[in-house]
């Protein structure tokens, strides 16, 4: 339990505190802009490549860096989180045509898709017929449909043979989707307050610096793939978007964090600490000489603790007691590996135990 609240406290303090770099973000920016404008777009959008498109997205990503950090400096919470979210998918997209073949035909082709769909309304206002609009699109070419944001992030790390992309999909864009673009149950339930009162201005999903910290990770990352492709020194953007990358706390660890402060309150987390403590003690004291059904039993109770303690009420607790049964087993397991010359064992007919 030590171990996990470490870890934890550890997570929480990188994505909170503060993280001076402007020095450094200057050189990124200024870098990354010689980059991404270092060769001119062809004339003919048909001969503009992956790589094109790619260094398009960087600079997009540069207007997008400094418009999150004005949104957050101004408390524009909402939008600093919806700005991080555009950043990620079109950090995603930028990856994706410069790491796939056929990428850009494909980006290309989606946009006579859509060109039909924003021509629509001509056609309900009966100025121009439907079949009149598609049948000038369909002489720009066959119209095809971009795959999905996940689809690409799989298509990225099968090329690398990394895990980057499905990282930052997981780490920010899904939460970000759930709780700040699409009205799901958890962006509704965010004006519902604790007490089951209503608030105009939503619950804070996210920590203040966490949309600027994503912002400046997907530059470095993006810039550090164009510079790899093209020879360019990259050690400067990988380093910061790496730095940056293990500084963004998740929404929902942030959501589930202020729940559980709020509900334990000081004195709830230094009793927890407490308990935690001795129960680390009886481990690794008395508890070596116990039954490890003993064991076991002790552990659950501190965990059967810290849930009565949240009072958790709206969670079936079928839901919560896989993870309470896989933080006890890990434990356990950890605690018999570090033990294991102590632990008693049975002579080979069973009959009495043996001290190692």
């Amino acid at each position: 339990m030590i171990a996990i609240l470490s870890a934890l406290a550890r997570v929480v303090l990188c994505g909170v505190l503060p993280y001076p770099d402007l020095p450094r973000r200057i050189r990124v920016r200024r870098s990354a802009r010689m980059l991404a404008t270092s060769c001119p777009l062809p004339r003919d959008e048909e001969q503009v490549t992956g790589e094109d498109y790619a260094r398009l997205a960087l600079l997009r990503l540069l207007f997008l860096q400094r418009e999150t950090r004005r949104a957050v400096r101004t408390r524009q919470r909402e939008a600093a989180a919806l700005l991080a979210r555009t950043v990620i998918e079109t950090c995603i997209v930028g990856l994706w045509c410069l790491l796939i073949p056929g990428a850009a035909v494909k980006l290309r082709a989606s946009e006579y898709k859509g060109a039909a769909a924003m021509l629509t309304f001509l056609s309900c206002t009966d100025f121009i017929p439907e079949e009149l609009i598609r049948r000038a699109l369909s002489a720009l070419g066959e119209p095809q449909s971009l795959p999905a944001v996940r689809t690409m992030t799989q298509q990225i790390d099968s090329k690398t043979s990394a895990t980057l992309a499905i990282h930052l999909y997981d780490l920010a864009y899904r939460p970000a989707s759930q709780y700040f673009t699409h009205a799901t149950n958890s962006a509704l339930r965010r004006h519902v307050t604790a007490d089951s009162g209503f608030a105009v201005r939503p619950a804070k999903s996210w920590v203040r610096r966490a949309p600027v910290r994503l912002v400046d990770a997907c530059v470095g990352v993006l810039a550090g793939a164009i510079a790899n492709s093209t020879a360019v020194p990259a050690d400067l953007f990988v380093r910061y978007g790496e730095d940056h990358a293990k500084r963004v706390l998740p929404p929902l660890l942030a959501t589930v964090g202020k729940g559980m402060g709020h509900k334990l309150g000081r004195a709830g987390i230094v009793a927890l600490l407490k308990e935690a403590g001795a129960t680390r003690v009886y481990l690794a004291g008395a508890g070596a000489d116990d039954a490890p059904e003993v064991r076991e039993a002790r552990l659950r109770s501190m965990y059967d603790s810290l849930i009565a303690r949240l009072d958790i009420t709206d969670v079936p607790p079928d839901a919560i007691r896989p993870f309470v049964d896989y933080f006890v087993a890990k434990a356990l397991g950890e605690w018999a590996a570090e033990h294991a010359s102590q632990l008693p064992r049975r002579s080979p007919d069973g009959e009495e135990p043996e001290k190692a």
